[in-house]
């Protein structure tokens, strides 16, 4: 993509000395190979802490995480107790061990990080892979695939490009804008595909979602279970059209990893935790859903969170985690633990 900026935008090309021009071709500043390159450069080590201000793969502290936390709590209501103006002041270029530069902060700081780490997983649970989102997503996710051989493009060649292989042709891809669900709605003469697209898009304007039939969240990692019970359902009374599986994992940005080791004081035991979700797409058949879904839950060693047996569980665990034992809430926050004398 940078490389078709450069080509189609004069202005970019006059300022051939900034840095994004200076990237080179089929590098990625996401990529964890990328710092392995710049090793065996001698004279690009002074540099290479600026591969760590927007997109941080050390540790996935970074100014791009800390603009859409104030974006996106901003616009939820949510607040936010990581200052970045103040974490910021407190960073500063340095060489490591290595003699690579990277970007350090104060030893004072690392409770704002903890908060920062905190209010990312706030928002996951909360926006992004709340049930309602996550539903909507699946039926716009369906819409794209109903369309995807009937919505076409022209590419600079005058070759006819589906939105599925867009992203070969990148004259095309800058085009697929939130305008696509228009254009879809918009279509005169619509094939049942597009019908069914049409539908799906109205069904989401007027809250006709997705319903949620069931979910779990179990202590240890989901795996390939939600394929296990995908082809389950499959062998009942239900095809895929009438129904979704779908595994939802909350982390600290790293997996399992503790992205701020020198904060173990401060963050839970555990960095990441797992959702498995079954929606209905077919209200005529969510009691078949709901009951097969009961069963392979079962089948597969997990239990439904609406199990009563669950419930109590869960409720005698919070009844007893009052004392100072390090956990994490089923929230995501953690409570207090002593320091060591």
């Amino acid at each position: 993509m940078i490389d078709y900026m450069l080509k189609e935008n004069d202005e970019l090309k006059r300022h051939s000395k900034t840095n994004l021009v200076q990237i080179r071709s089929g590098e990625r500043i996401s990529s964890k190979t990328l710092s392995m390159e710049i090793r065996k450069n001698e004279k690009d080590k002074a540099k290479y802490y600026m591969y760590e201000i927007v997109a941080n793969k050390r540790n996935e502290i970074d100014v791009d995480k800390m603009d859409y936390f104030a974006r996106d709590c901003h616009g939820l209501g949510m607040k936010s107790n990581f200052d970045h103006l103040r974490f910021i002041s407190q960073c500063r270029v340095m060489f490591s061990s290595e003699e690579e530069t990277t970007i350090a902060v104060r030893d004072k700081e690392e409770y704002n990080l903890y908060e920062l780490f905190h209010t990312r997983i706030g928002l996951f649970r909360r926006a992004y892979y709340h049930k309602v989102t996550k539903a909507v997503e699946l039926m716009f996710t369906d819409v794209l695939v109903k369309a995807n051989d009937h919505l076409l493009f022209k590419n600079n060649k005058g070759e006819i490009i589906k939105m599925s292989t867009a992203w070969k042709h990148l004259d095309v891809y800058e085009k697929l804008t939130d305008n696509v669900f228009e254009k879809i709605l918009m279509e005169k003469n619509p094939n049942e595909d597009m019908k069914k697209a049409q539908e799906l898009i109205n069904n989401v304007y007027k809250r006709k979602l997705y319903r949620l039939v069931d979910e779990t969240s179990p202590k240890e990692e989901i795996g390939g279970k939600n394929y296990d019970m995908e082809d389950h359902l499959l062998k009942k009374d239900l095809d895929k059209d009438d129904f979704a599986v779908q595994k939802v994992t909350y982390s600290y940005g790293k997996r399992l990893e503790n992205p701020i080791t020198s904060t173990s004081l401060f963050l839970p035991d555990t960095f990441q935790e797992e959702t498995l979700r079954v929606y209905s797409k077919n209200d005529e058949k969510i009691d078949i859903l709901k009951k097969e879904t009961t069963v392979c839950l079962k089948q597969v060693d997990l239990y439904s969170v609406n199990d009563p047996a669950i419930k109590q569980e869960h409720r005698g665990s919070a009844e007893a985690g009052t004392g100072t034992k390090h956990k994490s809430s089923a929230e995501g926050t953690s409570g207090p633990s002593k320091r060591p004398k």
